[in-house]
């Protein structure tokens, strides 16, 4: 099963004033991007604190939010964190028995580049992907995988395996770009970008489409761009990219934190927090620097 072409987005994990989740505001932003057009969700990834959650946790969140939108043409993936190979096995079992479509695995970083090798990459994925139930997506983002990188031609190999669909690319290496988009007519593979910051560059040589943190928060935005471009629109694309890239320096800079602040204030859903250890509260001072990029944006996102 491959993954769609469009916009997916990451989405936070909300939590109550103590720190449990918050189910209810989970659900009313699932609800409100399923409404604007976004594909579907990553649950628990990197975006949603996947490494603050128990495995309960991450499966309650997936099996809640596919209650509320059954429609499976809006795919749930289930993120998790680096463990060993029998661990997310039988997670991304427990993920498809509640609902989860996919599953999107980070490089296997732990020991950096050092000690992991790209054989070893190849046998890791090779091995977790012939006994997942899921489709995998691979998850290259080496500022959470410490440097770890894979390289176009580990790429070349782990396309071939049937049950490996997709790669999210989380940099800005626009070489490994072009070399991962081409060559995949044969394989059910699609290179998508995880920066939609460089949404339509990375549409120019060949990606599907973003897995983007903006989109939970502008998601009318982005969907917008992806369409523009696909429709040969592209000063007009080019125009709303640059609000894209503009308003995406707040998501470089402070990441998931940022995301939640934002949330809260121009949405007004959750609480803001994030779980320790990143539970540091944002000054006024630092997010008054996004405050005027992301009003542009918002306004552009109502007249949609």
């Amino acid at each position: 099963m491959s993954l769609p072409d469009g916009i997916y987005t990451p989405v936070p994990t909300y939590f109550t004033d103590d720190f449990g989740l918050d189910l209810d505001t989970q659900i009313k932003q699932a609800k409100t991007l399923y409404e604007a057009g976004i594909k579907g969700l990553v649950i628990a990834g990197s975006m949603g604190e996947s490494i603050h959650l128990t495995r309960k946790e991450r499966l309650t969140l997936v099996s809640t939010i596919r209650k509320e939108i059954p429609d499976k043409e809006f795919k749930l993936i289930l993120g998790m964190p680096y463990t060993n190979m029998a661990d997310t096995v039988d997670e991304i079992s427990e993920a498809k028995k509640v609902g989860a479509d996919y599953a999107i695995l980070l490089t296997p970083g732990y020991y950096g580049n050092s000690l992991t090798h790209q054989q070893g990459i190849i046998d890791y994925f090779k091995l977790v992907s012939d006994k997942s139930e899921l489709p995998i997506i691979i998850y290259h983002y080496p500022g959470v995988s410490n440097g770890t990188e894979i390289n176009p031609k580990t790429f070349q190999t782990l396309k071939t395996f049937e049950n490996i669909i997709a790669v999210k690319l989380t940099h800005f290496n626009m070489d490994r770009y072009i070399l991962l988009t081409q060559g995949n007519e044969e394989y059910n593979f699609k290179p998508f970008t995880g920066l939609g910051q460089i949404l339509i560059p990375s549409l120019s040589i060949g990606a599907h489409g973003a897995i983007d943190g903006l989109s939970g928060i502008f998601p009318k935005c982005m969907v917008h761009l992806y369409n523009l471009y696909k429709s040969g629109e592209v000063e007009k694309a080019k125009e709303l990219q640059f609000l894209v890239t503009s308003a995406n320096q707040m998501i470089f800079d402070i990441n998931l934190v940022g995301v939640k602040n934002a949330m809260k204030k121009i949405h007004g859903l959750g609480n803001g927090k994030a779980r320790p250890p990143l539970s540091n509260v944002i000054s006024e001072e630092t997010w008054s620097k996004y405050e005027e990029d992301l009003e542009k944006l918002n306004q552009f996102e109502k007249s949609l």
